[in-house]
């Protein structure tokens, strides 16, 4: 008993490690997921408001951001087959999308998306 008690305090504090160590990164991967936003096709990320509205679509690979003064952005599908989509925040703060992911860009602390970079890499902050 005592033993399983040790092992589960052990995945435990891993986990809980796992999770405090991925909010100090520089900059963060979206909660990702399968698309089931509509209407975005290859070599495009697009951009959907609260509604799941597309209200913006890009596809130039660029080493600057790309910026917007939208404020109702909230998710983001990247459906391109190579190359992530960065986005910058109001607060200075980044995350990603990585290639056939769609993600909830609203993340607590960041303030509002006001731009995009879209990469070459295959996997976010690699």
């Amino acid at each position: 008993m005592r033993h399983r008690l040790a092992q589960r305090l052990a995945v435990l504090c891993a986990s809980a490690a796992l999770l405090i160590g991925s909010g100090l990164a520089t900059g963060t991967t979206a909660h990702a997921s399968s698309s089931s936003l509509g209407g975005c096709r290859h070599p495009y990320v697009c951009l959907y408001e609260r509604h799941e509205v597309m209200v913006g679509a890009y596809k130039d690979v660029t080493g600057y951001w790309q910026t917007f003064s939208r404020t109702d952005v909230r998710y983001a599908y990247n459906a391109r087959h190579h190359g992530v989509a960065y986005f910058l925040y109001s607060s200075g703060y980044t995350s990603c999308v990585e290639p056939g992911r769609q993600a909830s860009l609203r993340i607590q602390g960041y303030g509002n998306v006001t731009g995009i970079r879209i990469g070459t890499r295959s996997r976010c902050y690699a």
